[in-house]
Parts: C-alpha cells; sequence; structure tokens
C-alpha cells in the first residue's frame, strides 16, 4: 500500500515510496551561475594607486639623472621621462574625465615618434606636451582642505608633481628657445586648466561681485607679472635694467637664487588660497586655476641645457616658501576663508563667521574623476 498524506481540503495525496522517484514536479525559474569577481573593485583601485605612485617615483628618479651626474647611461633619463609623461597623460584624462582610449595613446604615439625619429620638432613638441600636462596635473589633483596642515600637504603634493615635471623636461634635451618655450607652456596650461574648470560647474555665475573682482584681480597681476618682466629687458632704460641685473647678481652671491615673481606673487599663492577656498564653493577652482601658473612656471626651469641645477634649485626652494607663506597669510586675512578650530566665544557676526565647521564641499576622492 502507499501510505498517504493528508493535505488541505480534507483531500489525501498518495506519496511515493522511498527510493522512487516521484511523479509530482516543481518548476522553478533557472538562475545562470554567476562567477564572483577575482579581485573586489576596492582591490583593484588601490592596486592602480599603488602602481601608479611606484612608477611617478621610479620615473622621477631616472629623470633626475639628466641634472644629476650618475654612472647610469643616458638613456635612463629619458626611460624615466617617457614613464613620467604616460603617467600624467592616464591620470590627468582619468581624474579630469576624459577619454582614456583618446588621449593617452596620442601622447604615446608622439613619444614614439619623437624616440625612433629623433627629429627635433617632434622632442620640442614632446617637452611642451610633459610640461603642461605636469602643470595642469599638479593643480586638478589635489583635494579641498580646511585645516592648515593640510592645505599644506596638498601644497607639497603639487609642488612634487611640478618638480617632477621639470626633470622630466630636462630629460627631453629638446633643442627649444627657453623664453618661447616657457611662455607656450604657461599659455597652454592657462586654457587647458581653464577649460576643465568651466566642465566641472565651476563657471562664471554664482561669483558675485566678490569672487569676480577676485579673479580679475588675479589676472590683471599675472598680465602685470610676465608682461613687465618682459618688457623691462626690451625696453627699459638702462638704469632700471642695470638695477635689475645687479640685485639678482646680489642675490645669486649671497643666497645662491632668485624667487621667480610670477611663482611667488601670484601662482603659488592663488593655488594655496583656492585649496582652501574650494572647501566652501567650487568657485574656489578659479583660484586654484591662477595656481597653474606657478606649476608651469616651475616645469619650464630645466629646459635650457644652460641651466645651472643648484641655481635653479635653490631658486625654486625660496618661491616655494615665499609662495606658501603668502598664500597662507592671504587666506587667514580673507574674511570668506573658513578655518576650523577658531574661537566663537564672542557675539555677532564674526564668532559666527570663525565658529568651527565640520562639513567640507564634497568633492570626489583623489583617485576617482572629478565628473
Amino acid at each position: 500500500m502507499t501510505p498517504e498524506t493528508p493535505v488541505p481540503g480534507g483531500r489525501r495525496r498518495q506519496t511515493p515510496p522511498p527510493g522512487s522517484r516521484r511523479r509530482e514536479s516543481t518548476t522553478l525559474g533557472y538562475l545562470p551561475p554567476v562567477r564572483e569577481p577575482r579581485f573586489s573593485p576596492t582591490v583593484v583601485r588601490r592596486t592602480a594607486v599603488a602602481t601608479c605612485v611606484l612608477a611617478f617615483l621610479i620615473g622621477t628618479a631616472a629623470a633626475a639623472t639628466a641634472v644629476v651626474a650618475t654612472p647610469l647611461p643616458g638613456w635612463v633619463s629619458r626611460a624615466g621621462a617617457v614613464v613620467l609623461v604616460v603617467l600624467y597623460a592616464v591620470v590627468l584624462t582619468y581624474r579630469a574625465g576624459g577619454r582614456l582610449a583618446v588621449w593617452p595613446p596620442l601622447v604615446v604615439v608622439l613619444t614614439a615618434v619623437a624616440l625612433t625619429t629623433d627629429i627635433a620638432w617632434a622632442l620640442s613638441m614632446l617637452a611642451v606636451v610633459t610640461g603642461v600636462l605636469a602643470a595642469v596635473l599638479a593643480v586638478v589633483i589635489t583635494r579641498p582642505a580646511v585645516q592648515t596642515w593640510r592645505v599644506i600637504g596638498e601644497f607639497t603634493l603639487a609642488v612634487a608633481i611640478g618638480l617632477s615635471g621639470a626633470l622630466a623636461v630636462a630629460a627631453w634635451n629638446a633643442p627649444v628657445v627657453y623664453q618661447r618655450f616657457a611662455i607656450l607652456v604657461l599659455a597652454l596650461s592657462l586654457v587647458l586648466t581653464f577649460a576643465i574648470v568651466w566642465s566641472l560647474g565651476a563657471g562664471l555665475h554664482g561669483l558675485g561681485q566678490r569672487g569676480f573682482l577676485l579673479i580679475v584681480g588675479g589676472g590683471l597681476l599675472m598680465t602685470l607679472v610676465l608682461v613687465y618682466s618682459s618688457a623691462v629687458r626690451a625696453y627699459g632704460s638702462p638704469v632700471v635694467v642695470e638695477s635689475l641685473d645687479g640685485a639678482f647678481a646680489w642675490m645669486r652671491d649671497t643666497i645662491g637664487g632668485v624667487p621667480r615673481p610670477a611663482q611667488f606673487l601670484l601662482g603659488l599663492p592663488a593655488l594655496v588660497w583656492g585649496i582652501g577656498t574650494r572647501a566652501d564653493r567650487r568657485q574656489g577652482w578659479w583660484m586654484c586655476a591662477f595656481g597653474v601658473v606657478g606649476t608651469a612656471t616651475m616645469t619650464t626651469q630645466l629646459v635650457s641645457a644652460d641651466a645651472v641645477p643648484s641655481y635653479i634649485g635653490l631658486s625654486e626652494l625660496y618661491s616655494i616658501v615665499l609662495g606658501l607663506l603668502i598664500g597662507l597669510l592671504v587666506r587667514r586675512i580673507d574674511p570668506g576663508t573658513r578655518r576650523r578650530g577658531a574661537s566663537a566665544g564672542a557675539g555677532g557676526s564674526r564668532a559666527r563667521r570663525d565658529e568651527p565647521e565640520t562639513v567640507i564641499r564634497p568633492e570626489p576622492e583623489r583617485t576617482r574623476p572629478l565628473k
């Protein structure tokens, strides 16, 4: 006899004996097996970041052999420059939200043409591309900060990338005229940085009177510094030119270097100021955009074969220190800059402005695209 099993409704259902196949089948949806990813996105991202940092350190060390006497062969410096320019192209394209399938391959093709043919214009163009990519990347890789030590950390990162770009440009040993090369790198860096900042939604809307005056004032100061420094040499009176030459010679003989006005008066202070301003409003990107004046000037210092590394190094050191101090001072006296940890004991608008803040305007992480 087949055992019976009670079911709802009073009817009875026969249960097949043990070992026999069930006649009733239940139709179930088929779910194909899905293999779990071998590596999580977090592991992939960390591995990519570690690879980029390692490539940056190796490329910078190799490119430095172009200005530092070592027993290594001459091709080592250019190999380091190749690593750096490709790294700049990949990281900048990713950070700016560009097409990785377009821009880095173009840089690779240009590098291959320059190395295989050794054509003068190809090397010169590659040196320009290297200086521009390093200068712009040094600015867009930063993140907003409120605390002073964090601002200094972001500033240090930008300076490190700018100095590595200077070493990479020197490694190409391109036949260029310094003045034309410096102006071209600066102009292209400004155009590219402004285009990136505009695409981030930091347009002219919402600037207000204060922000508009800051940007116009920065542009006028940049024009004054650049135009005056060039015009005074060509059209200045002999007395003025001799006075400037005497001051530069005194600083060179006394402290070993001459600070760069475009760096410590405009570019680097604007970068420090912009990093802090971005913590409150995205229009702080415009201040950072003027910071590319400092990084672009930095990447072009060693392009000339007659450049003295010790003199250039000390001049950059003085410019960096002065630019950082001026930037922190401007950030301190700016009434619209937020400072964490300030006293809020007194009443009034000043106390409300200096009240400790814990919220920073959100921006993507350093390892993610800005848009």
